[in-house]
């Protein structure tokens, strides 16, 4: 069954690079450590249980017998420097999750194992399930379930202290070009209950939103020319935006500001985004805590 959010994954060419610009831009990033077999390697920026991933590519060719989740990373690497590539979503049952897909007729790979060895010398492991085999620059989420009790893995890898004052992901939004598809694939197939739709003319776009906990996840549809096809031009269904929660908007303004960082106003949102080209691709809105 699934629980909650757990995180959402930015691809970056060059990790080291991506760790020191996120760190400008506030936020405690520390390495992640090596999944084995698999070629690649990360870093992770924690709220709580949510946080977001840095991934890139330790060992190209490694990455690319590991399957087609690693060659759709070096393939993106190839032509640019990353960008948010994939979310994923905790379960407390994978198994009947994998049940459920097979019923509805939404193909799958896993439930299986990964691990990866951090830093410290642990040994983190946790199993996935990911429709149609591929995480990465898909329309879904891939489901995990962490082996070690969210209480103990969380004194392994502690919230981190962010001087931006970002205090955990409140939501995520999907670039779809079907919105009815892709309400079949979330309601029926992943089992999520639709909240609301409406029109978002800021970003030309359909829009139809699920409710997790106090996660939103909406799903965006283009009506027109606007940041919504254009990204889907570019790399068609994916993750589109990742938004923050902050403490303050105004005091992560002006950090931000005093830091160089270019700012924009949040389309759709009441925040703030930061230009993309600043964060290796990704969208990045941060929005105030709710009162």
């Amino acid at each position: 069954m699934i629980s909650r959010f757990d995180h959402a994954v930015i691809a970056v060419r060059d990790l080291d690079a991506a760790i020191a610009r996120f760190r400008h831009l506030g936020f405690d990033v520390h390495p992640g450590g090596r999944h084995t077999g698999l070629g690649t390697y990360n870093a992770i920026i924690r709220f709580g249980l949510d946080y977001l991933e840095l991934l890139s590519v330790a060992d190209r060719e490694e990455a690319i017998a590991g399957g087609t989740s690693g060659q759709t990373l070096v393939a993106l690497f190839d032509q640019r420097d990353g960008g948010l590539v994939g979310y994923a979503l905790a379960t407390s049952d994978i198994e009947a999750d994998a049940e459920r897909f097979r019923q509805t007729g939404l193909e799958a790979v896993g439930p299986f194992p990964m691990e990866r060895l951090r830093p410290d010398g642990r040994l983190l492991s946790w199993r996935l399930l990911v429709p149609s085999g591929v995480s990465w620059l898909r329309p879904w989420p891939f489901l995990i379930q962490w082996d070690i009790p969210d209480d103990e893995r969380l004194t392994w890898e502690r919230p981190g202290n962010h001087p931006n004052g970002t205090t955990g992901v409140v939501g995520i939004s999907i670039a779809v070009t079907d919105l009815e598809r892709g309400l079949h694939l979330y309601e029926r197939q992943l089992g999520l209950a639709v909240q609301a739709q409406d029109e978002v003319p800021e970003l030309a776009a359909r829009r139809a939103r699920f409710q997790l906990g106090e996660f939103a996840i909406d799903l965006l549809a283009p009506t027109g020319d606007g940041p919504v096809q254009q990204a889907l031009e570019q790399d068609g269904e994916h993750p589109f935006e990742v938004v923050l929660q902050v403490r303050d908007l105004d005091e992560t303004r002006r950090y931000l500001e005093q830091s160089g960082v270019a700012l924009e106003p949040a389309p759709a949102w009441s925040g703030l985004l930061i230009a993309p080209d600043q964060a290796f691709g990704a969208r990045l809105t941060l929005v105030p805590a709710r009162s």
